[in-house]
């Protein structure tokens, strides 16, 4: 298989030949439950592989061009549906169609929610109060699955986070899966396999989703948003396999934290305590846990680009190969091995909700001994 092949798909290559062979064959099951990390690619696979059963032209390789593959990438053919979190509209009975009691505010941010998503496939899509995959919008699939399809293929439906089903509509979801269709194929994407009910899972075949290479989503950036190659390659660093959460990090907000980063390895160096007490106090005091994270993920960066550099290799933050060889040139005796591991040991704390001030007051003692040898 082409590395080319799916270009809309960033990676997955595992995947896609699970795909391409079952479709070659022609044994694609009326279910799939696609799962794995959040932003890896689930639902744009889902939107890759409804273009391949309705290309009018049928070959592994979707036009692009014909009617059907225009539509379903506009995410408007009539037999490709999405199903995601709603909120309830007022007075909204048990026969309504999802949509009918929404007011005309919620019907615009559903549009244009779905335009985004037909923009960028990893978009998430979120709507206002919603919060689950409301029952009317699976017995809406029950409906529909009864019916053909109006070009001659299946009816697909992609069930974005399915795991957001509460347990009525997900007993509503089972119903269709256990009296499948020929015509109808659901695919369900997860990233939260454990929340699903397991009679769901064990009906559905699985394809479990890898996390994406820190290069693959680099090249991505560059390639897709023109994202500057330095730049994206922290953000594929702190992105941990997700391009979804690449596209979802503050540019300008990883460029200051980076110089914040800097300043703190200095004051942690400093003679003078001050400082350091009042950069972690501004830090913990904002008690985001994910903003901590990504403050120690670019240290622990910085700090591996200096063990990479002392071995003579390429670092990511190359605007501060200046600064890097200073510290390796004052502080040759520094433990950079145990600097990292003490910093990895600090996420993991950070992320297990641990006291964020303590965390880092901690960190703060543990990298002052372990560069300056200082006990």
């Amino acid at each position: 298989m082409s590395k080319t092949l799916w270009p809309d798909v960033i990676g997955q290559h595992r995947v896609k030949e699970i795909l391409l062979s079952a479709w070659h064959a022609r044994r694609l099951p009326h279910a799939y439950l696609f799962y794995g990390d959040e932003g890896v690619g689930k639902s744009a696979m889902a939107m890759q592989l409804a273009r391949l059963i309705h290309c009018e032209r049928g070959e592994e390789e979707p036009c692009g061009m014909c009617d059907s593959c225009v539509k379903i990438r506009a995410l408007r053919h009539p037999d490709v549906k999405l199903v995601f979190a709603l909120p309830v509209g007022k007075n909204e009975i048990s026969d309504d169609s999802p949509t009918a009691k929404l007011s005309d505010s919620e019907i615009n941010a559903v549009r244009e929610q779905i335009a985004l998503k037909a923009a960028n496939p990893y978009h998430r899509i979120t709507v206002p109060r919603a919060t689950v995959i409301k029952i009317n919008s699976i017995r809406e699939i029950r409906r529909e699955s009864t019916l053909s399809a109006s070009g001659g293929a299946k009816k697909i439906f992609i069930v974005l986070n399915a795991d957001e089903m509460l347990d009525p509509a997900a007993n509503t979801l089972l119903k269709t899966l256990e009296e499948p269709s020929l015509h109808t194929m659901l695919i369900l994407t997860t990233s939260h396999r454990d929340a699903l009910l397991p009679t769901i899972v064990s009906r559905c075949q699985q394809v479990r989703f890898d996390q994406l290479t820190g290069e693959q989503i680099q090249d991505a950036l560059v390639r897709r948003r023109d994202v500057d190659s330095e730049q994206a390659r922290i953000l594929a660093r702190l992105a941990n396999g997700s391009y979804t959460r690449a596209l979802d990090l503050d540019r300008e907000e990883i460029t200051s934290m980076r110089r914040e980063v800097l300043a703190f390895i200095r004051q942690v160096l400093g003679k003078n305590t001050v400082p350091l007490a009042e950069a972690v106090e501004k830090l913990s005091g904002t008690r985001d846990r994910d903003l901590v994270v990504r403050f120690l993920t670019l240290m622990l960066v910085w700090f591996r680009d200096a063990l990479v550099l002392s071995h003579g290799g390429d670092v990511i933050n190359v605007d501060q190969s200046e600064e890097l060889t200073s510290f390796l040139a004052k502080l040759p005796d520094a433990d950079l091995v145990q600097v990292i591991g003490n910093i990895e040991k600090a996420i993991s704390l950070v992320e297990r909700n641990v006291y964020i001030q303590l965390v880092l007051l901690q960190l703060s003692v543990q990298l002052r001994q372990n560069i300056l040898n200082d006990r």
